[in-house]
C-alpha cells in the first residue's frame, strides 16, 4: 500500500509539472488565437477579455485582403522552407552517410566540428553573409533566403542522418554489393528508403527553422515585399498600423496553421527519427 501510494504521489507530480510546462508553453498562443477573434479595437477594453463576449473574422479579412495579403508571404515562406528542407536533406544525408560508414581518422572530431559550426550565433555571420549574397547579385530574391538558411541546418541534420545511419545494419550493403549495385545505388536505393524516420525529423527540423527565421530574412529583402517572408511581413504590417493587435494576431494565427499541420501529420516520423540511433555517437 506504501508502495502503491508513493507511485501515485509521483504520478501527480508528474501531472503537475507537465500541466505547468504546457500552460506556459501555451498561454501566449491561446491569447494570440483570441486576440485575432475580438472585433479590432475592442482588444483594448478594460478589464481585460479572457474570453470576449463576441467573435468576429474581420481581422482575417483584413489581413488576407488587398491592404495585406499576408498568402503571398505565406507562399515565399512555403517555397523558401520547402527549398532548404530539399537542399539541406541532400547535403546532410551524404556528410551524414559518410561520417558513419566510411574509416578516417578524426571521424568523431569531424562530426563535432560540424556541430562546433552550428553553434556559432546566426547574428554573428548576419554581416558577412550579406555581403556575400550581395555580391552573388541574389539580393532581394528568395535564393538569397535558401542558401544560407541551407547552410545553417547542415549541423543539425547531420548529425541526426549520422546517429540514424549508424543504426542500421552493414549487412545491407554486403548484400546490396552482391547483387551489383555501385555505391551510389546503394545509397539511394537501399539506405535512404530505411533511413525515412530520420528525413523527416531532419526535413522538418530544417522546414520549421527556416520558416521561422527573422534576422536573415530582414536583412535579405530589404523591405520588398515579394521577397519578404511571414515574420518580416507581419513585422511591416505591425510598424505600418500600430497597435492594431487584433490584425497582427490573425497574420501570426495564419502563419502558425502550415505548421502545425505539418507537426501533426508527421509528429510520429519525428519522434521515431529523433530517438533511432541515439546512442550510437
Amino acid at each position: 500500500m506504501r508502495l502503491l501510494g508513493k507511485q501515485r504521489l509521483k504520478w501527480v507530480y508528474s501531472i503537475g509539472i507537465i500541466a505547468l510546462i504546457s500552460l506556459f508553453c501555451l498561454a501566449p498562443l491561446y491569447w494570440i488565437v483570441i486576440t485575432s477573434l475580438k472585433t479590432p479595437g475592442t482588444e483594448f477594453r478594460k478589464p481585460v477579455e479572457y474570453w470576449p463576449s463576441s467573435f468576429s473574422l474581420e481581422s482575417y479579412g483584413v489581413i488576407l485582403g488587398p491592404q495585406f495579403r499576408i498568402q503571398n508571404a505565406i507562399k515565399n515562406s512555403f517555397i523558401v522552407s520547402s527549398a532548404v528542407t530539399l537542399g539541406a536533406l541532400l547535403v546532410t544525408s551524404l556528410s551524414a552517410y559518410t561520417i558513419a560508414r566510411l574509416r578516417f581518422k578524426y571521424k568523431i572530431e569531424s562530426l563535432i566540428l560540424i556541430q562546433l559550426a552550428g553553434m556559432v550565433p546566426p547574428i554573428v555571420t548576419i554581416a558577412p553573409t550579406f555581403v556575400l549574397i550581395r555580391s552573388m547579385g541574389l539580393l532581394q530574391t528568395l535564393w538569397g533566403l535558401i542558401i544560407p538558411n541551407i547552410a545553417y541546418n547542415i549541423p543539425i541534420g547531420t548529425w541526426l542522418m549520422a546517429a540514424y545511419f549508424a543504426g542500421l545494419p552493414t549487412d545491407l550493403e554486403d548484400a546490396a554489393r552482391v547483387d551489383g549495385y555501385p555505391p551510389f545505388s546503394t545509397f539511394w536505393r537501399v539506405i535512404i528508403p530505411l533511413a525515412a524516420p530520420g528525413l523527416f525529423s531532419a526535413g522538418v527540423l530544417a522546414f520549421l527553422g527556416s520558416w521561422g527565421e527573422f534576422m536573415l530574412a530582414l536583412t535579405i529583402s530589404l523591405g520588398l515585399p515579394s521577397a519578404q517572408t511571414v515574420p518580416v511581413a507581419i513585422l511591416t504590417f505591425s510598424q505600418r498600423h500600430e497597435l492594431q493587435w487584433a490584425w497582427v494576431s490573425a497574420g501570426i494565427v495564419l502563419s502558425l496553421l502550415p505548421v502545425v499541420v505539418m507537426v501533426l501529420i508527421f509528429q510520429k516520423w519525428v519522434i521515431k527519427g529523433l530517438t533511432a540511433g541515439a546512442v550510437k555517437y
